[in-house]
Parts: C-alpha cells; structure tokens; sequence
C-alpha cells in the first residue's frame, strides 16, 4: 500500500517527520494485527515521541534510555502502559518480521499497576436525549441508526463501519446475527439484540458486498464514514442536548451495552464472548458459550 493511502486511512492528513519511516509498521498493524485506526494512531503518537527523545537527549534504544524518558514525563500508571506496549510492539516487528537484530528496550522495566477505572457509560434515559439531538445532525438518519446499533450490539467502531451485507446472518428475511471480525482478525458472532435488529430491518434487505452504513446524501453518498467524523458528530449533539460529550462516544456505547446486559442478570463469560475481549488475566482461559445462550444474552439488552 503507498504510504499516502495508510496515512489517510489513519486520518493523518500530513504525517510528522518522525513518522514518515513507520509507514509499512502501520499498514502491519493495520492490515496482518487488525488494530483499529485509532490503536495505530496512539502507537505512531508513542514511537515518534520516543524517536524525539532518543534524538533530542542522544541516547541509543534501551532500557537506560526508557527510564530516563519516564523519569522526564512522569505519566500516570495506565499512560506508562500504553507507551511501554507501543514499544514492545514497534521492536518486536522489527526482530520477527522485518529480522532485524534488535532488542526490546522494555526489557526489564517494571509494569506499573494501573487501577481499574469505571467506564463512564450513558443511562437509557440519557440516550433517548441523545438520539433526539443527533436529529439536527446534516447526517441524522445515518448517525441515529449507527449509535443504535452500536448500544444494540456493543461493536466497536471500527467493526460497526466495516461491516457489509454478507456479514448478516439471516432467518428467513429476519437478521438474527452478525459475523464480526475484531482485534487480531478474530472473527465472532453477535446476536442482535432488538434494538439493533430493528435497525438492520430499517435499512433493507442486506447486499453482499456492500457496506451497511454509508453516507445518505451529499456528495460522499454511498461512501463509509470514518471513526473520526461519527466521534466529532457524536460530541456535537451530545453538547447541543446539555450532555457530557465523554460519555458519548462510540466506545462509551459499547460500555452502556456491557453493563447494561451484567446489570440485567447476563453472566460475565457471556458478555466477554459478546465482546469479543480476552480473559483481563493471562492465566485465564477465554471463555465461550454456546450459541445459544449468546443469543438469549443479546436479547436481554434494554430497548431504547
């Protein structure tokens, strides 16, 4: 892929120069890992930054250097983290895909124990003065039904966008599921709950290869949005209705469907395997259930 077409997918309209050479990582991580625009974007943001500093204070990659940048910023637990995974992964292409003769600089350095932080989601009441707002939206009909489907089905952004036609899986004429591919391309069903069943019946019989949600008018008709644009659009109606937009997003969509459905009684292996997440702990074995009580799962989630 020519590094132009990577960076407009990431949304990155003029890459910085530090990140001009990461180019193929993207598309790495992009295509063969899976991850979602907006993973890429916080690893490029990480590298580029420590690339910077290695320049700036000329140190060479390794754990001195890891500490001394750490001792710089001073990030909170979950902030080190998240550099300290970026730079895993960077060194680890690098070592087993690319077969360079390098080492990881996190060798060594100790994990910081982040606290769990409670997801801030929005109330049934609240989403019901969301989707009203989203009404003044130029895009109202598409951004309704998409954070519908969202709160209906828990997907993260990037799958919801991602999903065509043939991803519907059909009972008669009646959608009863979805075939998702997630994080490192492992695929998963969801069963529809009623809320995003009925969204699938507003918006007609599936087509193969064609994208479910798309621009309804304008010139990007028939086109796919990007995360970016839904995000903004999502925010603006959330402070046209008095809202905090944090609570707003699409990812805070998901978090309503997950604590909705354990709040309703659903069990915890069943809402992981919904979600397509791994077990928190290593040493846990993931979780699957049966088809069927999937599909109970699903349809306890309250309707909006």
């Amino acid at each position: 892929m020519e590094p132009a077409l990577i960076w407009k997918s990431l949304g990155i309209k003029k890459p910085e120069k530090a990140l001009q050479p990461l180019a193929p990582y993207a598309e790495y991580l992009l295509l063969e890992r899976g991850y979602s625009p907006r993973g890429v974007r916080r690893y490029l943001q990480d590298l580029a930054l420590w690339f910077r500093f290695l320049q700036e204070e000329d140190f060479t990659p390794g754990p001195e250097a890891v500490r001394a940048l750490l001792l710089k910023e001073r990030w909170a637990p979950r902030r080190v983290q998240g550099f300290l995974a970026a730079l895993r992964s960077y060194y680890r292409y690098l070592a087993q895909v690319k077969g360079e003769a390098v080492s990881d600089p996190t060798e060594g350095i100790g994990r910081p124990k982040a606290g769990r932080r409670l997801p801030l989601h929005p109330a049934p009441e609240e989403l019901k003065r969301f989707l009203e707002a989203l009404e003044a939206e130029k895009e109202a009909r598409l951004l309704s039904r998409l954070a519908r489907f969202l709160y209906g089905t828990g997907l993260r952004i990037s799958e919801a966008l991602s999903l065509k036609g043939r991803n519907v899986i059909l009972e008669g004429s009646v959608p009863v599921a979805i075939r998702v591919v997630g994080k490192g391309n492992k695929e998963r069903l969801v069963p529809l709950s009623r809320t995003a069943r009925e969204v699938l019946l507003e918006l007609g019989p599936p087509q193969g290869n064609v994208s479910i949600f798309t621009f309804t008018q304008g010139r990007h008709r028939g086109r796919v949005p990007s995360a970016r644009y839904v995000e903004a659009r999502f925010r603006e109606a959330a402070l046209r209705a008095g809202l905090d937009p944090r609570r707003f997003t699409p990812h805070k969509l998901r978090h309503a469907y997950a604590t909705l459905l354990v709040e309703n009684g659903v069990e915890l292996d069943a809402v992981k395997d919904l979600l397509g997440h791994e077990s928190i702990a290593t040493t846990q074995i993931y979780l699957h259930a049966s088809r069927e009580r999937l599909r109970e799962a699903a349809l306890r989630l309250p309707e909006l």
